[in-house]
């Protein structure tokens, strides 16, 4: 199972944790922020791509399978502005997911 948890500090939100479970043999994958659950997706053994919000982020998430291995790569832009944001790009530096597997 690939396994990630992010915690940072939002200036005008406090803590925040954002989250992603993906089984490896199941294919199954969770997203939360904080103590809620945002997505839950069964048999994802292929790309796919969703969207969720982080407080006033609308948030990008692209699951990418090459030779077998999974890349997770997000995007983030501010729902109030038309360009992304620094304080997005520096909260989406942190989740460089260090991991991959193969099926």
């Amino acid at each position: 199972m690939s396994e990630f948890r992010c915690t940072y500090y939002d200036p005008s939100q406090g803590t925040q944790t954002l989250g992603l479970y993906h089984g490896q043999d199941s294919g199954n994958v969770v997203i939360y922020h904080n103590s809620s659950v945002l997505i839950i997706d069964f048999m994802v053994h292929q790309a796919k791509s969703y969207s969720f919000m982080v407080n006033e982020n609308l948030v990008k998430l692209n699951v990418v399978k090459e030779n077998g291995q999974y890349d997770y790569k997000f995007e983030a832009r501010n729902i109030h502005e038309q360009e992304e944001l620094s304080t997005a790009e520096r909260v989406m530096s942190f989740l460089k997911w260090p991991f991959a597997y193969a099926s």
